[in-house]
């Protein structure tokens, strides 16, 4: 028995001693954890920009204390490639970066421009990094995104990161898009793709926590319109109507909110109202006719009437009918307004070059070389059917019963 005993107390041993201890580690102290990152071109060089948290003042509560300063700091480094830029941080940061916590990627409209491969591909190839990273693009330098404060969130990376998601889930006028999904829209079939917008609204005041002291913020971070890539490059942009359309075609939308006019309404200036859809599904259909490539979209959408500035009595089925036919029209309008934007940039940001390669191999492989040219040509015609499912607590309008 207790030759046993030291039979499993010698394989104890030899086991523990084959276990690796934690021989390389690095200490909190020891790091600059980045929560949000800048990527602009200047100067015929990269310029990159780290948005740095700063633990003590992060995590202070609203009291003030110590650790009552900006939760954030920013650096900005430069150099000829990506990489070099990222290692002349060592130039003038007494911390290791880590990149592991980062949220967001901010990228200017002149790297935009002068093209991202690069960038996807520097990032793809560093371990720390996380594919998952939100993407923007701004027409403003990124170092002023990157530097400024935002209300109820000390960490201005997580805070960007919250903004797109509820956006996406609220609105679906832009859509949520990280570095996976650029680089695999990109390295698609039609080699196009698209990134939301980031701006600063009202007067930058970066660098002061004083702005966080008042009530009304001369300047925040809000969401824009859609940057559209073409073989890597930004091609142009469209506005948040337009957005929306594109939404609406690639079935990516989760809720959307359309104001509309009800032109029988008893005055022109009262004649407003919204309709919130909460449920929807667009079907595609394509086809080639007469050597000629066509698209059918059937597009389904359902919701309830949220508010109103007209007279409006829900007991009437053919007052609901003919408010479905006005929506129906308006909706119609945002998706056409979507469509005219990609067709004009020749950017098949909808996944027409997709569908077509799938469902026509043989002919795909004649066109896939000029598919540009090919996707402007296309005839595209949606089609819209509304079902207005609820109006609400009340069947009657407010103004009714002020009446």
């Amino acid at each position: 028995m207790a030759k046993k005993k030291l039979i499993l107390i010698l394989c104890w041993i030899f086991v523990m001693s084959t276990l690796s201890g934690c021989w390389h580690q690095n200490e909190l102290t020891d790091l600059a954890i980045v929560s949000a990152t800048g990527v602009n071109r200047k100067d015929k060089q990269w310029e990159v920009t780290f948005q740095l948290l700063t633990p003590a003042n992060a995590s202070a509560n609203a009291s003030g204390g110590p650790g009552s300063g900006p939760p954030i700091s920013v650096l900005s480094t430069q150099g000829k490639t990506l990489r070099k830029a990222l290692s002349n941080n060592e130039m003038e940061n007494t911390r290791q970066l880590h990149l592991g916590n980062n949220r967001v990627l901010i990228i200017g409209e002149a790297a935009a421009k002068y093209g991202l491969n690069s960038l996807i591909d520097a990032y793809l190839r560093n371990p720390q990094a996380r594919e998952t990273v939100d993407l923007f693009v701004s027409k403003q330098d990124p170092k002023l995104l990157v530097s400024q404060l935002m209300y109820l969130e000390k960490n201005t990376g997580e805070g960007i990161h919250k903004l797109i998601d509820k956006e996406n889930k609220a609105t679906s006028i832009l859509p949520k898009i990280n570095m996976f999904d650029l680089a695999n829209q990109l390295a698609g079939p039609s080699k196009c793709a698209i990134m939301p917008e980031l701006m600063i609204s009202g007067t930058p005041e970066t660098g002061s926590t004083q702005a966080l002291e008042t009530t009304i913020s001369a300047s925040k971070l809000k969401l824009g319109g859609l940057a559209v890539l073409k073989a890597g490059k930004l091609a142009g942009w469209l506005n948040q109507d337009e957005a929306l359309g594109v939404s609406f075609i690639r079935n990516r939308v989760n809720q959307a909110v359309i104001p509309f006019s009800f032109p029988e309404a008893d005055s022109e200036d009262e004649n407003k109202a919204t309709f919130e859809i909460s449920a929807n599904a667009t079907k595609l259909d394509i086809r080639m006719e007469q050597q000629k490539i066509k698209v059918d979209a059937t597009i389904k959408a359902a919701g309830m009437i949220t508010d109103t500035e007209f007279k409006l009595d829900a007991s009437d089925p053919e007052l609901i009918k003919e408010l479905e036919q006005v929506i129906k029209k308006e909706l119609l309008g945002i998706i056409s307004q979507g469509w005219s934007g990609v067709h004009e940039l020749k950017a098949d940001i909808v996944g027409f070059a997709e569908m077509f390669r799938r469902k026509n191999p043989k002919e795909w492989k004649q066109v896939e070389n000029q598919w540009e040219n090919v996707f402007a040509d296309i005839e595209f015609k949606p089609t819209v059917q509304i079902t207005i499912e609820r109006v609400g607590l009340t069947n009657q309008s407010y103004q009714e019963f002020a009446e």
